[in-house]
This record gives structure tokens, C-alpha cells and sequence, in this order.
């Protein structure tokens, strides 16, 4: 869970320590994000402070090697710390991953100045590989391991032991060493692609025989994949298989102060990974959060293990019901089921005894000192901390004063529990962070029985140890928070859990703060959160992208802990992939103008057989009818024909996809206004007096116009913002053209056969998945049986909040999804009604009184005109 932050890049405060940030060298994407997380921040500057760089100016590389340094380097003494500024400093010592190798010598070896040659050969100074000398290194590496490299299939493995290993090819730039691993192996092993494909029919042929598949048939049996309709999109796992996430340590091999600790974990485990997924409860999750969500489900499900849905409501102020609920139904939208669903609050008197525990050790204290006084205390966001004037009180006053603030005896904000961390640090999360502060309010769970919450930096790490969390994986902005996460655990001397970091997900061209979505919600410049225009995810699942997209996004952005943005383009184009392979194709029509063929008679109708999918003939086909009059879109005729013009225009010939003949236009009729209201044509049939015109240059879709089902709406949805990035006023830079209606919409009558078809298939697949989460739930009670539970009805809390999982969470509109032929990839809104969806299945799908189509457009069928590629 990111921390609470209103953060304005704008204001003049950030304004000018962005640009001072800019100054050192870095990007200004970087420098921001900087500045968005103080501590950070706080962090860099204490370091430039404390080795005299301000006023210097570096490259960018070096400059992000700063960074690295104060985010990692706190536990250093300050003359290691200036040992590596100066190494940075001669360029010696430059990439993160260098500065991490040496900063974790220099914890090992803190003698200044270090053993040079040793030093030197851990930060890997001195080593610069050329892309011509990596494939003759690669294979000499694989020589020398004991077990075979065998296939394309070890490429995963191969590359994440190069991480780990001593061989200098660790030193190689990512993006060269990836491309010469992959020259390597074609020579050893053929071409990626054909060794994919001959595994696969491998697996296929040594599988037990499955039921031959009836053959495809015609209009209402067809349907698109499952990935459309309501499946559990399948996880991609390759993040999982090489790179940052599959270096973790196993089960049980993060230290502990006590060896009893790692026992009793490993009994509590059985050696199993847990992970969790930690959001607060004050607004719905946007993008981001896809990354987070996979990252924590998706590496405990790829490791066979369980993940928590753990609620972080330490703020009693900021929780609303509604978004316990929406952030379950996005987990399972997702794909993923949480393997127990609990509460922070649910902890609420084991933290209490666990802070008094830390003030008879010494180890925390009550300051009464006003927020301005413990800022100054802090060094002002400058570094330099200085102790607290109560830091020194005897343990049985600050006892005495605790029970005080928790009786409501202080009023908020004149005092809270600080721990007593270490004020020599270089990092500011050590400089006695607040580990309780009083509040008033009364907890959705507990009702008026607290009037002091634990913070985040004090319920975060012993949460995760009472949970006994394997893998606590954050952003990196949590890079600092890791030394208190540890300081506390083995403050209070209980189980540790092993804390990683990965850089978030940005998105360039919005922004993901829900203080601003808010602020756009409740001036009604969007209509909800979710709004299609916006990058919440209920706002993307209304706007019909699948979730198995977003995974794919997540996966082919990969997991490291470098921050960057990424370009709408490349979301947009992942989309745009997924649904070229799981969307079936209808056709549609969005601005209509009606063909009349003057050369069939008026009961012309020939039955024409059109795929669902050209490439994919298992999704079958549908049945449509060609008559006297058919619609094509205005945008395929032109009055005034042209050489370079391959569509409709007055004595020109066209074919219409899958029709049995040409046709060519005779003449058209216009209104008033001047639009073209008919196109009178010939239908090319020799049979009917046509030519034979041979093959038409071009095709164009077409919808029969007896039986054309009417759309309502049509809704384009383009940036929501006319700058990039939005300004610090955003609200005045909404482009008013961000929405686009288009009403006299046509599609084929297939169009319901679809719907009713995709919405069976979610039920029947949403239906299976919860019973599958029930059934698992019953074990995991069945394995827990015996153990005393905080979270029993009979515990006293208020569970009316308490978010429900139902099958139908997983079904909505948006599940029909297909491509207009030439147009988009389109879903239905939720504002839709489609009665003949909810009727038995041996009903035969068809318009109903009442019904209304809305249709959003999730993506262009290919980037459009204009936007940088």
C-alpha cells in the first residue's frame, strides 16, 4: 500500500525542490517522484548534505547512483557512505546494481577505506563488456555449470543465475546481455518461437486424450474464447521465472534475532510462501495496483503458496464500506482469491500490548511535543536530527502517559507514542518515527473502543510477522521504511518477515491520485469513479479491457526496482494485442447510409456464413442475411471518386465482405443539408444482369438492413486532459472533447447471440471459481482448526462492512466484448439492458422490449493518427 500523500508537483515548495533535485542531474520524472515520497527525499538530502555535493551537477546515471546510495546505504558509517560518493563521484561505481554490491561490501567489511582491490571486484569496477564479447562469455559460462543447459526452456533460470553468480557477465547492461543470451540459444537450440511451438505439441501428444471438440457451428453456438467472456485470465508467469522475482530467498532462510523464530515459522508455514495484499480502504484501486496485486498474488500462486487480502484500516477517517467491497471484486476480476480476507484492526489489541511491551523495553516514549516541534526535531527536512526533550522519560511515566492517551485523556494532535530508533542514521524513518497517535473517531470495526490507531510504520511489519508473511513486497518508496520494519520486529524480538521492493507502475499522460479523481468526481467533470475515461480499474473494467490484458501489461513491463513511465501507447498497443486474439468479429456499422441494389427484386435474401474469427476458426461463425437494402458507413463512400480512393464512389466497384457479389454505385440521393441520405447501386450478378468486374480492390463490412439491431450509443473516449502532463490546475485542462457520442449505430442480429452466449460463459465460470474459494476457505479452516480467532462474530466488532464474495462480482456487461470490423474493439456499459440474456438458455437470443445497447470503445484497432510512437 503506497502512504498517504497529497502531492502537487506544482507547488512552489515541490516546484523548487524538483528543479534543485533536476540540478544534481536527475530526469525530472525521477526527481519528482523524489519529492512525492519526503522520506525519500529526506534521505537524499541528508546525504548531499552530509558528503558536501550540493551545488554539483552529475550525469544522469551518476546522479541516480546518489539516489541508490541514500535509499540503501543508511546502516553505513557516514565515512563509507562518502567512501562510495567518491567512487561515484570518479565514475568508477555507477549503476544501481553496482551501488547495491558495494554497499552491501562495505556492510560486511566496514573498515575505511576498504581493502581497494577487494572492493573494487564486488562493485564489479572496472568491468565494461562490449555486445561482442558477451555470446563467446555466455557460452563459456555454460560450460562451466554443473547441470545442462537443455532447451529454451532454461532460459528463465539461466539468466537469473548470471544475477547471482561471480561471472562478470552480471555486469553486463540488462538489455545487451538479454539479446546475446538469446543469439546464444538460438544457435544451441533453433529459432524461440519453433521450440515453443514443438514443446507444445510435445505436451499435447504425451497428454491423456481429451473429448473431440464438435465442430464449430453456426450462429448460436458461436463465441469467443474464454479469455473473453468470464474466465480466470491465465497468470503470466515469466516475471516469476527469471529477473528480480525469482531471486527471493526460500522459506525460512531470512534471518531472525532469536533461532526459535525460524522454527516456529517454518512449523506455522510449512514451508510454504506467504504473501499479502495490503491496500487502505479509502478509495478504489487504480492501475497501479494491477502491478501490486499480481506481484503479491501472482508470486505466491506461481510458488504454490497463499495470499492475504489484508485491510490496512488504521484510519478511521478515510474508510467507506464501498471500497472494502470494490477492492475484493477487483482481486477476483483479476483473477486471483484470497486466501483469507483480514483486518489490521483485527490486531488491534495485540498492537496495543506489543507497543506497551516496547515501552517497558525502552524502546518507545510519549512526546506531547506539537507537530511543528517534532518536525524541528527532525532536522526540518534537512537532516540532522536531534533527540526529543521527552526522549529520556523512565518507562513507568511513559507507561502511565500511554494509558493516558489511550483513555482519550490527550486531545489529537498534543501527543503520541514515538519509538526510540536511532537518531545517527542517515535514514529518516530511524529518527524516532510515531508508532501511536490520538483520534477521536470512532472504527468501523470497533466501534468508540480506541481513541489512539497505530500508524502504518507500527502495524505494517507486525502485521506481516503475526500473518507470518514470507514475502512483504512494496514499492519502492518503502526502500527506506525496510531498516524500522526490521528495527521493530527485532525490537519487540518476533518473527521478521523478509521486506522487497519493486519499482511502481506509472502511466504517462493521467494521474493515479485519488485525491484529484476525487476532486474530478465530485465537480462532475467525469460521472463516477468509474468513469471509462479515467484509470481506476473499475473504471478500465467498464470500459471492457480484460483483466488477463492488464496481467499481460504488467508482464511485458517486467519487475525491477528502476522507476520509469510508461507511455499510454504501449498500454493501448498490449490491449489492442490481447483482443486480436480472443475478441470475435461482428459487423457493425457506426454512421449508416442505406444501399438500395435496384437490380434484385424486392425479396432478394441470400443466407451468407460469416467467421466470428478469421484466424481462429474454432470460434465459429454466424449466419447473417444480404438483401435488397444494406447499410455501409458514410465514411465508405465519396461523392467525387479519386486514383487513390479504393471504396465506394459513383460508377465504382466494391465488394462487400462475404457477399456474394460486387456491387457499384448508380447513383445516391442527398437531403437539404446536403448529406447523403441513399446509394442506389448494382449488385454484380451475372444472373441479374451484373458484370463480371473479377476481384474488387477493396472490401467493405456492411449490415443488412432488414433485422439491423440499433445502438443506442456508441461512446468514444479519448485523453481526458489537453496537457501532458495535466497541470497542477487540471481541473481547467479537461479536453472537452474527451467524450465522443455516436447514436444510429447498426451491428448484425449475431450481436445476441454473443451477448447472451458471453454472459452464460462468465456466469458458469464465475460460478465454479467461488465455489472453488469456498472449498479452499473450508481448508484452510479445516488446517486452523484449534486455533484461537480474533476475527469470530463473537469478537465484538462491527462486521456490517465486511465485504461478501458472490459469483456474480465476477459478471458484467463488459464480458461482451468483440471487434466492429474496421472500427474498434467494442464492450457493452453496465448502463446497458439486454433482457434476453437473463432468459433459459433454450430461448432463442433476439431484441426484447426495453432493451438498450450502449457500446464503449476499449481501443483502437491501431494507434491512432497523431500520438508518438
Amino acid at each position: 500500500m503506497a502512504p498517504k500523500a497529497k502531492f502537487d508537483p506544482a507547488a512552489p515548495e515541490n516546484a523548487e525542490l524538483i528543479a534543485r533535485f533536476e540540478r544534481f542531474g536527475l530526469t525530472t520524472n525521477s526527481a519528482t517522484e523524489l519529492v512525492r515520497t519526503p522520506k525519500s527525499g529526506t534521505a537524499f538530502r541528508a546525504l548531499v548534505d552530509e558528503t558536501g555535493l550540493e551545488g554539483k551537477t552529475f550525469p544522469t546515471g551518476q546522479a541516480n547512483a546518489l539516489v541508490k546510495l541514500s535509499a540503501t546505504g543508511s546502516k553505513l558509517s557516514p565515512d563509507a557512505r562518502k567512501y562510495v560518493v567518491s567512487r561515484i563521484e570518479d565514475g568508477s561505481v555507477v549503476s544501481p546494481d553496482q551501488v547495491a554490491a558495494a554497499v552491501k561490501y562495505l556492510e560486511a567489511n566496514p573498515a575505511i577505506p576498504p581493502d581497494a582491490a577487494a572492493f573494487d571486484k564486488a562493485a564489479g569496477v572496472g568491468i565494461s563488456l562490449t555486445l561482442e564479447q558477451l555470446p563467446g562469455m555466455i557460452k563459456e559460462y555454460i560450460s562451466s555449470l554443473a547441470k545442462p543447459i537443455a532447451s529454451w526452456a532454461d532460459q528463465g533460470p539461466f539468466m537469473g543465475g548470471i544475477k547471482g553468480s561471480t561471472s562478470d557477465l552480471k555486469w553486463a547492461p540488462a538489455a545487451d546481455l538479454k539479446n546475446a543470451v538469446e543469439s546464444v540459444f538460438t544457435e544451441l537450440f533453433g529459432d524461440k518461437a519453433a521450440a515453443a511451438k514443438a514443446r507444445a505439441e510435445a505436451a499435447k501428444a504425451s497428454a491423456k486424450p481429451a473429448k473431440a471438440k464438435a465442430a464449430p457451428k453456426a450462429a448460436a453456438s458461436a463465441t469467443a474464447s474464454s479469455s473473453t467472456a468470464g474466465a480466470a485470465p491465465d497468470l503470466p508467469t515469466r516475471i516469476f521465472e527469471e529477473g528480480f522475482l525469482s531471486e527471493f530467498h526460500k522459506v525460512g532462510e531470512n534471518p531472525q534475532i532469536k533461532p526459535e523464530l525460524k522454527v516456529q515459522h517454518l512449523k506455522d508455514t510449512k514451508g510454504q510462501v506467504y504473501t499479502r495484499f495490503p491496500p487502505e480502504p479509502n478509495g478504489y484501486l487504480h492501475i497501479g495496483h494491477v502491478k501490486a496485486i499480481m506481484v503479491d498474488f501472482g508470486y505466491a500462486k506461481f510458488h504454490g503458496g497463499r495470499t492475504y487480502l489484508r485491510y490496512d484500516d488504521t484510519n478511521p477517517e478515510a474508510e467507506e464500506g464501498r471500497f472494502f467491497q470494490s477492492i475484493l471484486e477487483t482481486v477476483r476480476w483479476l483473477g486471483f482469491e484470497p486466501w483469507k480476507i483480514t483486518y489490521s484492526s483485527d490486531n488491534f489489541d495485540k498492537l496495543y500490548l506489543l507497543a506497551v511491551e516496547l515501552i517497558k523495553r525502552g524502546k518507545a516514549y510519549v512526546c506531547t511535543c506539537d507537530a511543528e516541534k517534532i518536525k524541528e526535531d527532525r532536522g526540518g527536512g534537512h537532516g540532522n536530527p536531534k533527540p526529543c526533550e521527552h526522549r529520556d522519560r523512565p518507562v513507568e511515566e511513559n507507561l502511565a502517559e500511554f494509558e493516558c492517551m489511550k483513555n482519550g485523556e490527550y486531545a489529537e494532535k498534543t501527543a503520541c507514542l514515538r519509538m526510540k530508533q536511532d537518531l545517527t542514521s542517515g535514514n529518516p524513518y530511524m529518527w524516532d518515527a510515531i508508532a501511536y497517535r490520538v483520534k477521536k473517531a470512532p472504527h468501523h470495526r470497533t466501534g468508540d473502543k480506541w481513541k489512539i490507531y497505530p500508524t502504518y510504520d507500527f502495524t505494517h511489519c507486525l502485521c506481516d510477522s503475526m500473518e507470518h508473511i514470507t514475502h512483504s513486497l512494496c514499492t519502492t518508496e518503502f526502500i527506506p521504511a525496510r531498516e524500522s520494519y526490521e528495527w521493530l520486529c527485532d525490537a519487540l524480538e518476533v518473527y521478521k518477515p523478509r521486506q522487497y521492493e519493486f519499482a511502481r507502475l506509472n502511466l504517462q499522460g493521467t494521474f493515479l491520485s485519488k485525491r484529484k479523481v476525487r476532486r474530478l468526481v465530485e465537480s462532475g467533470l467525469v460521472k463516477d469513479w468509474d468513469d471509462p475515461r479515467l484509470y481506476t480499474i473499475i473504471a478500465l473494467r467498464r470500459r471492457g479491457i480484460p483483466p488477463g490484458a492488464l496481467l499481460a501489461f504488467v508482464s511485458e513491463l517486467g519487475v525491477t526496482t528502476l522507476l520509469s513511465e510508461t507511455q499510454l501507447q504501449k498500454f493501448e498497443s498490449t490491449v489492442r494485442k490481447f483482443l486480436e486474439d480472443t475478441a470475435p468479429r461482428l459487423m457493425m456499422v457506426l454512421k449508416p447510409v442505406k444501399i438500395v441494389l435496384e437490380n434484385v427484386p424486392a425479396d432478394y435474401s441470400v443466407t451468407v456464413k460469416v467467421p466470428l474469427h478469421p484466424k481462429i476458426p474454432s470460434m465459429g461463425e454466424v449466419d447473417t442475411t444480404f438483401s435488397r437494402e444494406v447499410y455501409i458507413d458514410r465514411d465508405d463512400f465519396r461523392e467525387v471518386d479519386a486514383p487513390d480512393y479504393f471504396r465506394l464512389a459513383p460508377g465504382k466497384t466494391v465488394g462487400l465482405f462475404k457477399a456474394p457479389f460486387p456491387v457499384t454505385c448508380t447513383s445516391f440521393n442527398k437531403n437539404d443539408a446536403g448529406e447523403v441520405t441513399e446509394i442506389r447501386a448494382r449488385l454484380e450478378d451475372p444472373a441479374l444482369g451484373g458484370q463480371n468486374t473479377g476481384k474488387p480492390k477493396a472490401y467493405i463490412q456492411w449490415v443488412n438492413a432488414p433485422g439491423a439491431v440499433k445502438i443506442d450509443e456508441v461512446r468514444y473516449f479519448k485523453p481526458l486532459f489537453k496537457s501532458d502532463p495535466p497541470p497542477a490546475d487540471f481541473e481547467a485542462d479537461v479536453n472537452p472533447d474527451s467524450l465522443e457520442v455516436f447514436t444510429g449505430a447498426v451491428i448484425e442480429p449475431a450481436f445476441y447471440q454473443l451477448a447472451k452466449k458471453s454472459i452464460a460463459d462468465a456466469r458458469k465460470e464465475s460460478h465454479e471459481r467461488t465455489a472453488r474459494a469456498a472449498q479452499e476457505c473450508e481448508v484452510a479452516n479445516e488446517e486452523n482448526k484449534g486455533e484461537k480467532k480474533d476475527e469470530t462474530p463473537k469478537d465484538g466488532k462491527n462486521h456490517a462492512d465486511d465485504p461478501i464474495v458472490t459469483a456474480d462480482q465476477l459478471v458484467g456487461m463488459e464480458n461482451i466484448r468483440f471487434q466492429g470490423m474496421r472500427l474498434a474493439y467494442f464492450a457493452v456499459d453496465r448502463e446497458s439492458t439486454i433482457k434476453c440474456i437473463d432468459e433459459p438458455a433454450d430461448v432463442a437470443p433476439g431484441p426484447r422490449d426495453g432493451d438498450k445497447i450502449i457500446l464503449n470503445r476499449i481501443v483502437s484497432l491501431k494507434e491512432d493518427a497523431g500520438k508518438k510512437a
